[in-house]
């Protein structure tokens, strides 16, 4: 047998043996264990239909829990409602970061950073926007119809002009002697009041007119004058005579002189400006001038006169070459009448509203008019207070509209950006307390840049943040005081 044979017999040898050494090591191990037996569960008897009863009143029970335990539950009938999140320019008191604005009924409630929610109030989650207080716009046209008490009886509450007013951030008008709210969809609180101005003509065009008027005051004067007389000596119990009479009196100009009424002027040019500082520093009245566009060459003399101004400030004029006299339009009107401490308002050239354009010379687009005043050199708060307070004050209602303070008219806009960047929108206003205008359900603009909806984690964590807010809130007022609901706050900026 050769060297290969033997080898291979070899082989075969030692794989023969490998199956019995493998079957003893085998043998040598424990056997696996075997596993427990489960247990068994003996479920109750059940009567039929008991696994549909006890899911119904399940889920009735967790439905009854989860709306007892929801802090953001609204209640679509409450009083309240509560506006958070934004920045809120209150006009008065500055600018309150991350604040919020508590209304209760027609009222401003609360203003402030730490001011507590009430269960079930209505909410505007308003996180990275603006609240202003709503825009005034002094004498308006085609927004409302009629005049003084017969704006609520024209008003109606579902007209187009009412709703695009509101898209633009309006929430008062004056229109003729009446002044009117855009409460849409309702006639309550329509009607603000009146304005009770008596207009004056007082143009170098009538030297006539002008000579008339200052007699018929010249006359009243003497009146009042004898009539301030005769009340001293009866103060002191002199023998006198039955009283004055008013007989063949103007009763309009015997309000303005006794500061019971304004006087409403219409003038451009300086020479007819500076001819109504004549006659107010010679009558003394309560006045506003409607036009002013070369007020700033005599801004000095308005504020002296305690005249208030209407101005447009994008009504050019250009300069007459042949006049030694300052002359003409200036983008820094506003700027100058501002320096020199003369409220104004600010109109736009075109008194309605128009769908022309939304960078238009209308009253749809007012912040944009009051945006080149402040192109003009004119601070922004100035301008703000221009829509606003100052609006408001010309129409006697600045103790009710044009900042955001406790215990005003709860009239608000809530805008997506700076009210006078010409890419804002108004996305909620708010009359009387009411929600009547909303950009994501409005069809004129909703589909300009939505609002987009949040998604579920966000939701999630809005309601986690509020129910820290409200948890720390607790704790400082359980290491004070904490006031009532109803009671204001003394501070809009420090509660």
């Amino acid at each position: 047998m050769n060297c290969a044979m033997r080898v291979l017999c070899l082989a075969a040898a030692v794989w023969a043996l490998q199956i019995p050494l493998t079957a003893a090591s085998y043998a040598l191990q424990d056997p696996p264990p075997t596993p427990d037996p489960l247990p068994v569960v003996e479920e109750p008897p059940q009567p039929e239909d008991a696994d549909i009863t006890v899911t119904e009143e399940v889920a009735e029970a967790a439905a009854e829990t989860v709306e007892a335990e929801d802090p953001n539950a609204v209640d679509p009938n409450s009083p309240y409602l509560a506006i958070y999140g934004a920045d809120i320019h209150t006009v008065t008191d500055g600018v309150i970061r991350r604040g919020v604005v508590l209304c209760k009924n027609d009222r401003i409630l609360k203003v402030g950073t730490k001011v507590r929610i009430p269960k079930g109030a209505r909410r505007i989650d308003a996180q990275g926007m603006q609240i202003y207080p709503g825009l005034v716009g002094v004498d308006s046209s085609g927004i409302v119809h009629g005049g003084g008490i017969s704006i609520r009886d024209d008003f109606d509450p579902f007209a187009l002009n009412v709703d695009l007013g509101l898209a633009g951030g309006l929430t008062l008008v004056q229109s003729g002697d009446g002044i009117a709210k855009l409460t849409r969809g309702t006639l309550d609180g329509v009607l603000a009041g009146q304005t009770g101005w008596v207009s004056l003509g007082y143009s170098s065009n009538s030297p006539s007119g002008r000579r008339k008027l200052r007699e018929d005051l010249r006359i009243v004067r003497d009146h009042l004058r004898d009539l301030r007389g005769w009340e001293n000596d009866k103060a002191l119990g002199e023998k006198v005579a039955e009283a004055p009479a008013a007989k063949g009196i103007n009763p309009q100009y015997l309000a303005l002189l006794q500061g019971n009424a304004v006087a409403r002027f219409n003038a451009n040019s300086l020479k007819d400006l500076l001819a109504i500082c004549d006659f107010l520093e010679e009558y003394p009245m309560q006045s506003i001038i409607f036009g002013g566009q070369e007020a700033w060459a005599c801004a000095g003399r308005l504020g002296r006169v305690g005249a208030q101004m209407v101005i447009t400030p994008r009504a050019k004029g250009w300069a007459d070459q042949t006049l030694n006299a300052p002359s003409g339009w200036t983008i820094e009107n506003a700027k100058i009448l501002w320096e020199h401490g003369v409220p104004f308002s600010i109109l736009p050239e075109q008194r309605w509203i128009s769908t022309g354009g939304l960078a238009g010379r209308d009253m749809l687009t007012l912040p944009m008019e009051a945006a080149f005043a402040i192109r003009g050199g004119l601070p922004q708060e100035a301008a703000l207070r221009a829509v606003t307070l100052d609006a408001a004050k010309i129409l006697g209602l600045e103790d009710r509209v044009g900042s955001i303070e406790a215990g005003k008219d709860a009239d608000l806009i809530i805008c997506d950006g700076d009210l006078f960047h010409y890419r804002t929108f108004v996305q909620w206003s708010v009359v009387n307390g009411k929600v009547v205008y909303d950009k994501q359900t409005a069809p004129y603009f909703a589909h300009i840049r939505p609002r987009q909806a949040n998604s579920l984690e966000e939701v999630l964590e809005e309601i986690e943040r509020a129910l820290d807010v409200e948890e720390v809130t607790d704790e400082r007022i359980e290491e004070s005081v904490a006031p009532a609901i109803d009671e204001p706050e003394a501070s809009a900026g420090t509660q």
